[in-house]
């Protein structure tokens, strides 16, 4: 006969180990073997500039590549891009040489394609999405909630732009695709930054309230980005965003909290940025 304390003993032990694999952060292409951040898989397949195959477990699982988008070169019905075999030949060429690949995820781990959404990175370190938009061969494609890059990779994009190098050589494309950040009407509202405390205060000094809904805290130099939602900040008043992994389940009125620590370069100049939810530059903190 089992003892009821035998059975309840098993069920805690179970109850453990599926919340500390639940803790890791993993991707699985529907019902397949896990892929794990940190860990080498070795490339078994090319697709096109933005989208490859890797091996897991005798498995093999498609990898889309995250904040970019390369030309078009096999997409039913579309005629082949410019660059797009330029882009799928440099993609297979480093993939090829660097033979296994490290990934590394964002919120979302897959698209409605159910692919693997990542950050590639190679053997020599190097970050395959950035190479190819300094080489021109891709634009930024942000999909939300997925924006944990999204500053750092329009900077790389605009680099390349000011290069002329691969999609910007023609400058009416150029022309067409630069989209310049636009700032928002007056509001009234300024930022603040404390970097060592990690605390954001954000100030409205007009008589009209705001709905914060979408709007976006940017951490410039490192490339961090805060989301609010369904946040208002009141007429003539202040709200704290908090960068920290701690949030209580009271948090104090006015006050937001991250859900990640140390966002501030306390080393190196890090300005601030607010942007609506048009993306539209609201306020800046320049850090001096």
């Amino acid at each position: 006969m089992i003892k009821p304390f035998s059975i309840l003993y098993k069920s805690i032990l179970f109850a453990l180990l599926c919340a500390l694999l639940a803790s890791c952060q993993t991707a699985t292409n529907g019902a397949k073997t896990p892929l794990r951040e940190g860990q080498w898989y070795p490339v078994t397949g090319y697709v096109d500039g933005d989208t490859f195959k890797v091996e897991v477990n005798n498995e093999r699982v498609t990898v889309r590549m995250l904040y970019i988008d390369t030309p078009e070169t096999k997409k039913a019905n579309t005629p082949v891009q410019p660059f797009g075999p330029e882009a799928s030949d440099y993609t297979e060429k480093l993939l090829a040489e660097s033979g296994e690949v490290k990934l590394t995820f964002d919120k979302e781990m897959h698209d409605k394609y159910d692919r693997t959404l990542a950050i590639v990175e190679l053997k020599d370190g190097r970050i395959l999405n950035e190479l190819l938009l300094k080489e021109g061969l891709a634009q930024v494609l942000i999909v939300e909630p997925n924006v944990k890059m999204e500053n750092v990779y329009k900077q790389l994009e605009q680099q390349a732009k000011q290069a002329g190098v691969g999609l910007w050589q023609n400058a009416a494309n150029q022309s067409l695709s630069e989209v310049p950040v636009k700032e928002a009407s007056p509001t009234g509202i300024s930022i603040r930054v404390d970097k060592f405390a990690e605390v954001v205060t954000i100030t409205n000094n007009s008589d009209t309230s705001y709905r914060l809904d979408d709007w976006k805290l940017v951490s410039v130099k490192g490339n961090q980005t805060y989301k609010f939602n369904a946040v208002t900040l009141p007429a003539n008043s202040h709200i704290k965003v908090i960068s920290s992994n701690y949030e209580p389940s009271k948090p104090e009125p006015g006050t937001l909290h991250w859900g990640e620590s140390n966002i501030w370069n306390n080393n190196e100049s890090d300005p601030a940025e607010l942007y609506n939810a048009s993306n539209e530059l609201v306020a800046a903190w320049e850090d001096e």
